[in-house]
C-alpha cells in the first residue's frame, strides 16, 4: 500500500485579516503536535492595490511595504513559535491572483500542506478557495476561524477507494503524534448501487455489504470495526453528505475532519470531490483535511 508523504513542509497562505493570528497560532500547535520541520508563512500583495506604477517612487514603495508586511509576520510567528521549527515568511508582490501564485508557489516547492483560513458567512464560498481546492500540488488543509487546539478526535470520511486509504493512512500518522481517537464516515453513492435504496429491507441489505467492506478496508491497516467505527448513512444527496458529516463531526466533537479526493482537476467530479467542495462551503466549525492523492 502507498505511504503518505510525512508532513514534513507546511505552506500557511495569509492575508493580513483577523484569521491570520489564528492561522499563526494552528500552524504552531499542528507543527508541535506532529514535529514538521518547517513553516513557510506567504503573503501575496496584489499589485492593483498598489498606487499607479508610473509613478517615479514606485520601486521604493514596493521595497519598502513589501519589508513592513514581512517584519509584522515575522514578528507575529516569532510569537507563537519554538526556535526548533524552522519559518520563513515570504512576500510577494504580482499582477496576478493570488489563487495563481499560491498553486505556482506548490507545483515550484517542496510542500506537503497548504494551509488556508476558512472565514464564516459568505465569504467562505468564494472561488479563491475552490481554485486552490481544485488545482494546489499538495494536500490542503482549511482551518476556520478560532480552531481548537487539540487533535483528539479525528472524523475520516472514506468510500474505499484508493483516495480515501490516503486519508485514513494520515489520521493513523496523526493519531500516532497525538493518540486520536479515529472515526470513519462511509461516503455511499446510491446512483451506482444495483440495490433500490428506498426499502428498509435492501437498505439493511447494503448496510450488512458495506460493513463486510469495511472491515476488509481495515484489514489492509491491520485494524477492527471494534478499533474504529464507522457509520453508514445511505444517501443519494451529495449536499446531504456533506451536511451529515458536519453533523457527525459535531456530535462526536471531532477536532479534524479528513477526506480523501482525486488529485489535481480543474473541475470537482468524483462523488468524494463534491461531498468535499460541499464541506469546504459550510460553516464548519472544525479544521478539514483535504488529501489530493498527487504523486510528484
Amino acid at each position: 500500500m502507498e505511504k503518505v508523504k510525512e508532513l514534513d513542509t507546511l505552506l500557511v497562505c495569509l492575508d493580513l485579516t483577523d484569521i491570520d493570528q489564528h492561522l499563526i497560532q494552528y500552524a504552531s500547535f499542528l507543527s508541535e503536535s506532529l514535529n514538521t520541520r518547517k513553516v513557510i508563512f506567504l503573503h501575496v500583495i496584489q499589485a492593483y492595490d498598489l498606487p499607479d506604477k508610473s509613478s517615479k517612487h514606485y520601486p521604493d514603495l514596493e521595497s519598502s511595504l513589501s519589508q513592513t508586511i514581512r517584519k509584522e509576520i515575522t514578528n507575529a510567528v516569532s510569537e507563537r513559535f519554538r526556535s526548533g521549527t524552522h519559518t520563513e515568511v515570504i512576500t510577494k508582490i504580482e499582477d496576478e491572483d493570488a489563487a495563481e501564485v499560491i498553486i505556482d508557489f506548490t507545483r515550484k516547492e517542496d510542500v506537503d500542506l497548504t494551509v488556508i483560513g476558512q472565514k464564516f458567512g459568505e465569504d467562505r464560498a468564494g472561488r479563491y478557495g475552490q481554485k486552490i481546492a481544485t488545482r494546489v500540488r499538495s494536500d490542503l488543509l482549511f482551518v476556520p476561524e478560532s480552531p481548537g487546539m487539540s487533535v483528539d478526535k479525528i472524523l475520516c470520511a472514506i468510500d474505499f477507494s484508493r483516495h480515501s486509504e490516503r486519508a485514513f493512512q494520515r489520521a493513523l500518522d496523526i493519531q500516532r503524534f497525538t493518540g486520536a481517537q479515529i472515526t470513519c464516515h462511509y461516503v455511499f453513492d446510491t446512483s451506482r448501487s444495483y440495490f433500490p435504496a428506498t426499502t428498509l429491507r435492501s437498505s439493511s441489505a447494503m448496510e450488512k455489504n458495506l460493513q463486510k467492506k469495511f472491515r476488509r478496508f481495515l484489514r489492509k491497516f491491520d485494524l477492527t470495526p471494534e478499533q474504529v467505527p464507522c457509520r453508514f448513512d445511505l444517501n443519494d444527496q451529495i449536499v446531504g453528505h456533506a451536511e451529515r458529516i458536519n453533523r457527525q463531526a459535531g456530535e462526536e466533537e471531532s477536532n479534524m475532519v479528513i477526506i480523501g479526493t482525486r488529485g489535481q482537476t480543474s473541475v470537482v467530479t468524483s462523488l468524494l470531490g463534491n461531498v468535499t467542495e460541499n464541506i469546504r462551503r459550510m460553516d464548519v466549525d472544525m479544521p478539514v483535511m483535504i488529501m489530493k492523492n498527487i504523486k510528484k
